[in-house]
């Protein structure tokens, strides 16, 4: 999944071994299920990246619930 990253100039190494460089409103790619990008997500370091799909996703459930 893609993240925007908000927060000072930093790297990271994740469990994979993958290395990353994280700058401040940079887009990056990380796995949703990493306990590292869920931390960040909970100190507000880092924001999912809402798609279009995803949108369609959301407005189609709540077409769904409307009914």
């Amino acid at each position: 999944m893609k993240y925007i990253y908000s927060g000072p100039a930093s790297g990271v190494t994740l469990a994979d071994g993958e290395e990353l460089l994280l700058w401040t409103d940079s887009e990056v790619s990380l796995p949703e299920d990493n306990e590292w990008v869920m931390t960040m997500i909970a100190r507000g370091h880092l924001t999912p990246v809402i798609t279009e799909a995803a949108e369609i996703t959301e407005e189609e459930e709540e077409i769904v619930h409307g009914s």
